[in-house]
């Protein structure tokens, strides 16, 4: 297996994303990039080759694509296949080696001192399957799901990505903490009832922990508390459902959990800073639809 070896700061830049559907039978075209291209499959499997190295990319499992190597689909996908897309560059020199670390510890290399940064080495596996795939497709519908209105949106994306970047090499270091598997179980808790009220008491009975330690672990993992995360994916599963049906904004609400459309409305206003009517009217005018 090779690994992605490379310095940071600074960090390996997004440059865009994206989500695709591969019919079954559709097989990747061929190219060369001049950057690196990340595909994660989130269901089905892709059939991928690589400066003449063949690989199968299954549910959960991921490749990096390197700049300069000619890469295309040998075999079409036996079934309907979804997969996240991530183009990236290094900004420093990398290389490909044949060992990864095996000490969270030895990313840290120069110890910084009041005017000069500390500097760290990260080590990737170029291919290989997420253990905490919720937490990471919640990263990656958050990169996708920031309103591309906003000036800020590349920023933040970046945030999100680096993030992503790091929980990488905390798994091939498998070092998954405590705190990590709590958010893992309470993130697929809520992708699984979010059509229904979730109450912290409910996730709490579920998981065995007390409310109070699944919430530190949340707002330590990801920022964000249980409560928030549920907004924020039943805004995700809306603007989805926004931008592919035409279905009324009141069956929307109630479809992501919410039987309040009202309230839907606000909440939708407050964390994606336009209403549900205008966010549909963005994305009708993005494809042509208007």
């Amino acid at each position: 297996m090779s690994y992605l070896e490379f310095n940071t700061p600074p960090f390996p830049t997004l440059i865009t994303e994206g989500y695709a559907v591969f019919e079954k039978g559709t097989k990747h075209f061929r190219r060369v990039f001049s950057v690196f291209d990340l595909i994660y499959v989130k269901a089905g499997e892709l059939y991928l080759t690589e400066d003449e190295n063949r690989f199968t990319v299954t549910k959960g499992q991921y490749i990096i694509l390197v700049p300069g190597f000619e890469h295309y689909g040998h075999k079409g996908s036996p079934v309907k296949t979804e997969y996240y897309w991530f183009h990236f560059l290094i900004p420093t020199e990398y290389d490909l080696v044949d060992n990864g670390l095996d000490n969270w510890g030895d990313i840290h290399v120069v110890q910084g001192d009041h005017v000069n940064p500390s500097l760290y080495k990260l080590r990737i596996p170029c291919y290989g399957e997420i253990e905490h795939n919720h937490f990471v497709e919640n990263i990656f519908d958050n990169i996708l799901g920031i309103d591309h209105q906003a000036p800020d949106y590349r920023l933040r994306q970046q945030l999100h990505f680096q993030e992503f970047l790091l929980h990488l090499q905390k798994e091939a270091c498998k070092i998954p903490t405590a705190a990590e598997k709590v958010v893992e179980l309470t993130v697929a808790y809520i992708q699984n009832h979010y059509k229904t009220e979730v109450k912290m008491d409910d996730i709490s009975r579920s998981l065995h922990f007390h409310p109070d330690y699944i919430t530190r672990c949340m707002q330590k993992i990801t920022g964000i508390t249980p409560n928030l995360y549920l907004n924020k994916f039943r805004m995700n599963q809306a603007k989805k459902l926004l931008a592919t049906t035409n279905n009324k904004i009141a069956n929307i609400s109630i479809e992501v959990g919410i039987e309040d459309s009202t309230y839907f409305s606000k909440l939708f206003k407050r964390l994606e800073g336009m209403s549900p009517i205008e966010y549909r009217k963005v994305i009708n005018r993005r494809q042509g639809r208007e």
